[in-house]
This record gives structure tokens, sequence and C-alpha cells, in this order.
């Protein structure tokens, strides 16, 4: 082999061991970012959620005393109350509080 194949081969070898660029460290930066950034959102970031709770009770109030639901009906509706708190309340990091105490940005729970 003769010397200048010899240099060859040689810079050929370590271009070869180089590693990533610039523009590949960016893209795996930001893409670790991003992953980070989420798995936080979804697994450490608190959720509030909000109920109108009084304001709930008293339709249901103002439902009976209309005469339009009768006892049992308004223990089931009240029961509806507790199955949207329970449903809404899917993760451990979601907290659910009344809406009378939440000035704005709540999701607010829906009572069906």
């Amino acid at each position: 082999m003769s010397e200048p194949e010899k240099l060859q081969k040689k810079e050929a070898e370590t271009k070869k061991s180089t590693g990533p660029g610039y523009l590949e460290v960016i893209i795996i930066a930001l893409i670790m970012a991003a992953g980070v950034v989420a798995g936080y959102d979804k697994m450490f970031a608190q959720k509030i959620k909000v109920i109108d709770l009084k304001g709930y009770i008293r339709t249901q109030k103002a439902l009976l005393v209309a005469g339009e639901i009768n006892k049992n009906q308004l223990r089931i509706n009240l029961d509806k109350i507790d199955q949207a708190v329970k449903k809404a309340a899917d993760t451990p990091n979601t907290i659910i509080l009344l809406k009378e105490v939440v000035l704005k940005n709540g999701d607010e729970i829906s009572i069906k």
C-alpha cells in the first residue's frame, strides 16, 4: 500500500468516528425536551376541574318544589353528582374544586 492510500484510509476511519453533527444534536435535544414536557404534563402537573354543586342543587330543589321530580328522582339526580366526580377524577393528579372558589380557567364538569 502506498503512502497516499494509507493516508486516505486513515482519513476515512477518522470521519466515521466523529459522531453526530450539530443538526442531529439539536433535533435529538428538541425531541427529548418535548418528551419530558409531555411526560410531566401527563404524570405530574395538577389538573383543576370545577363543579357547580351549588347551582345544581338549587336547580334540583326548584324542580322538586315545582313538582316536576319526586324524591326518588332527586336521589338519582344527586347520585349523578357522585358519578360525575368519580369519572372526572380519573387520575390522582386531578383536583376538583367548587365553581365558587375558582375564578377562571378551570375545566367544568358537566353533570348529565
